[in-house]
């Protein structure tokens, strides 16, 4: 885990690596305001430059910002074929009418610092080179309707055949929406052997208390002739087990279900707003969207194999 907080009210970047992935770190560069981290490291074998980035709002500090990035990528190119990945929110549209509706629109000064980096070191907004013609947003606000693309991934020119995806989806609790990435080659390890654990929340499920009270009692009267109360003890635990396993899955499957509708329905109905920014479909979505924030926030995760 790399990150840089920001302040307890505002900024804060991080990038999280997952243990089993073949990730040599190299060097790590941390913003202390909270606005980037940048690591050089090896993947695979592979020279990469992840950074990961939140501008600020005024077009005078992004100027600043974007040729403080500058410097920093020029300062890292220690590797003559590094790849570079960086992602983030940059405050910033590059094409006024597909990547905005509603406000002001005009080509910050910005963003010409934005394109010089671009083509300095071959880098595409991928997302736009996949969807050419498509209008969709990843920011917007009520009153008065203004929507925006402000986050995305500029990547290496050469990786545009490793990506395999790249996706706007809902995200949680936020005014911004996910953004994601996903590139070829990336092996997963083998997973060992599997143990079961039981997640302690379940304790607050009503239905899964009721259903262990219920069977708890048949099982005492299946194994009433059980004298030794250790091994009675044993055999509660194999059942409590079984049941739990079961009601978790069940409950998982239901979960992914409603997960994957409410995701459906929030993309449907982004793409409604995005089309049309009329006062109805905006509201739809925050109802939409405070469902979907409710089902991630307060349902926990099922308890699973491990």
């Amino acid at each position: 885990m790399f990150v840089s907080h920001g302040t307890g009210h505002s900024k804060g970047v991080l990038i999280l690596v997952k243990d089993h992935l073949d990730f040599k770190l190299q060097s790590v560069k941390v913003d202390l305001q909270g606005r980037y981290i940048l690591l050089e490291a090896i993947i695979q074998d592979s020279p990469f430059l992840l950074l990961n980035i939140y501008a600020p709002n005024k077009c005078s500090e992004q100027c600043d910002f974007f040729k403080t990035i500058s410097e920093e990528l020029n300062g890292s190119f220690t590797i003559a074929d590094f790849s570079v990945i960086i992602g983030g929110d940059f405050n910033v549209i590059f094409y006024q009418e597909l990547d905005g509706s509603g406000g002001l629109r005009k080509t910050k000064d910005s963003v010409k610092v934005l394109e010089d980096i671009c083509l300095e070191h071959y880098l595409l907004d991928i997302w736009r080179v996949r969807h050419p013609k498509e209008k969709r947003f990843t920011w917007r606000q009520k009153t008065p309707i203004i929507q925006r693309r402000l986050d995305f991934w500029l990547i290496s020119d050469g990786l545009q055949d490793d990506v395999v995806s790249v996706d706007i989806k809902p995200s949680i609790k936020s005014d911004h929406s996910a953004i994601t990435l996903l590139i070829n080659g990336v092996d997963d390890s083998e997973r060992g052997p599997s143990f079961w654990k039981f997640n302690s929340t379940l304790v607050n499920d009503s239905d899964y208390r009721f259903l262990l009270d219920e069977n708890i009692k048949n099982w005492l009267e299946e194994f009433g002739e059980v004298v030794d109360k250790r091994v009675l003890w044993d055999l509660l635990k194999y059942k409590i087990r079984q049941l739990t396993i079961k009601y978790s899955k069940e409950k998982a499957h239901s979960r992914r279900a409603k997960v994957k509708d409410l995701e459906e329905k929030l993309e449907n109905c982004t793409k409604n707003c995005e089309n049309d920014a009329s006062k109805e479909n905006i509201e739809e979505l925050e109802c939409l969207q405070a469902e979907y924030d409710d089902l991630w926030c307060y349902h926990p995760f099922p308890c699973k194999l491990v």
